[in-house]
């Protein structure tokens, strides 16, 4: 399991680590070090790396990188604008001087330049960057020098919480940041500012922050050798309606893929001839029967016509002792009846539905995903499953999860009838609730993947991100 970490968790998992007699400077030659193994694969034995160098201890990450590249790998330059304002960072510009390593102060350091590395400003960073400042003109030439460059923990100019940018802001073609992810990096809207971001161990032993599953192995329990249909879960899906039949068509589809031993589909009976073709392993009935069926879980929503006769068929299914999914119409439906759902139920809002349902922008979603999730919740006393390209999961008792598995070929409509589908099923099956939720959004995010590579991320279709969803029950993370 790995975790997302926000700067004030990470500083108290240092300093937890110097209160138990790990030396700071030693932590930085450490993170120096991992940097430097990252820096290695981006260019070439005996080639010119510049180091951009802040004042803190990020800084002093670049400092000690610097002298490691020179006497390992290629020749160092270094440009810092500003004397060291830390003893670790101090201590390396010293070893860096000693070892003949040009230090200059300005962006004329990048000429000739193979590689950048920049560590100006690390996760602490707040506000932002002007970029008429020094400090803005030398980002801005950085990134205009045509070079691969590595950020050191964080691309500088990016808060380190929030992940916004604002102003001059470092475009890193590498991340490598300590520990753990930080959240900056995450929940930024500007990903493209972190490149590929990589997670370097730098020996602190133990994690917090929020958990964020990368195997399905992890979430996802052996089914028994002698399992059969009835020991696999009932789900009944209330779904569909005149035009929007595929939304219950891939529902239906996921839940069945997700393992569910029995499958009813609830809808008008205008569309039951296609759900009887398209899904055959489904059973059908008529939504205007009001027929009560004995279930596991409950899902409602996806391709449900919003009106009021919909919304009473709604009330019928809820509250029966199931577990429940809320996802799509029924959303909208939520939002103009406001109520209390209770500990069985989930509502899986992407940001515009969370914005109504929480009645403001979806902006202020975006700015704080976690809150949102949070928010929601308590509002409507369930849990959640709030939907974007990081998904973040929030308990009705307030435990919080996040998923960065996916890819674009998801951003397409019918991908979230596909997750509520295997969250309905995988709830069915008896998993308890964070982990049925870890488990849907990890397996469908890596079915994404798959049909992203099989088919396009442009073309994949979510019948075939489903078709995947085998495929990547079998992959284990590396």
């Amino acid at each position: 399991m790995r975790y997302i970490v926000s700067p004030e968790e990470m500083r108290a998992l240092e300093a937890e680590a110097f209160e138990q007699g790990v030396s700071s400077l030693l932590l930085m030659e450490t993170a120096a070090r991992r940097a430097f193994e990252v820096l290695c694969g981006m260019t070439d034995r005996g080639s010119t790396a510049v180091f951009l160098c802040g004042p803190g201890n990020n800084g002093g990450d670049g400092l000690a990188m610097a002298r490691m590249f020179h006497t390992e790998y290629g020749r160092s330059r270094v440009i810092l604008p500003q004397q060291p304002g830390t003893p670790d960072a101090g201590i390396n510009l010293q070893y860096a001087k000693a070892l003949g390593i040009p230090v200059c102060r300005d962006a004329e350091g990048l000429q000739g330049a193979q590689v950048i590395v920049d560590a100006l400003f690390g996760t602490g960073f707040r506000g932002t960057v002007d970029p008429g400042s020094g400090w803005g003109l030398l980002i801005d030439a950085a990134n205009a020098s045509g070079v691969p460059i590595l950020a050191v923990d964080i691309p500088s100019g990016m808060n380190g919480l929030t992940g916004e940018t604002g102003g001059a802001c470092i475009r890193a073609s590498k991340t490598a940041t300590f520990h753990a992810a930080k959240r900056g990096l995450v929940f930024t809207p500007h990903r493209d500012h972190a490149g590929e971001v990589i997670v370097a161990d730098i020996g602190l032993s133990r994690h917090a922050g929020i958990p964020c599953a990368q195997d399905l192995g992890e979430v996802l329990p052996p089914r028994a050798a002698d399992a059969h249909k009835g020991d696999c879960g009932r789900v009944v899906i209330r779904a569909g309606s005149m035009g929007m039949a595929g939304a219950a068509v891939m529902a239906a589809m996921a839940c069945l893929r997700a393992g569910s031993g029995l499958v009813t589909v609830v809808c008008p009976r205008s569309v039951i001839p296609i759900l009887q073709k398209t899904v055959p392993n489904a059973m059908c009935l008529a939504a205007e029967d009001e027929p009560q069926i004995r279930c596991d879980a409950c899902l409602m929503g996806p391709g449900l016509e919003e009106t009021e006769e919909t919304w009473g068929q709604i009330l019928s299914l809820h509250g029966k002792g199931a577990w429940e999914v809320w996802d799509a119409g029924a959303l909208n439906l939520l939002a103009k009846h406001p109520m209390s759902l209770g500990e069985q139920a989930v509502i899986t809002p992407h940001v515009g539905e969370a914005a109504r349902l929480l009645e403001c922008d979806a902006a202020k979603i975006l700015a704080d995903m976690p809150g949102a999730a949070s928010e929601l919740s308590r509002k409507y006393r369930c849990s959640s499953v709030l939907k974007s390209s990081v998904t973040v999961m929030c308990t009705w008792d307030g435990q919080i999860a996040v998923n960065t598995v996916g890819s674009p070929a998801l951003a397409k409509g019918g991908s979230g009838d596909a997750l509520a589908g295997i969250l309905a099923s995988l709830l069915g099956q008896g998993l308890p609730l964070l982990q049925a939720m870890q488990a849907a959004c990890l397996w469908h995010g890596r079915a994404g993947q798959l049909a992203g590579q099989k088919y396009g991320i442009r073309s994949a279709l979510t019948g075939e991100v489903i078709e995947c969803m085998g495929e990547a029950a079998r992959i284990r993370e590396e």
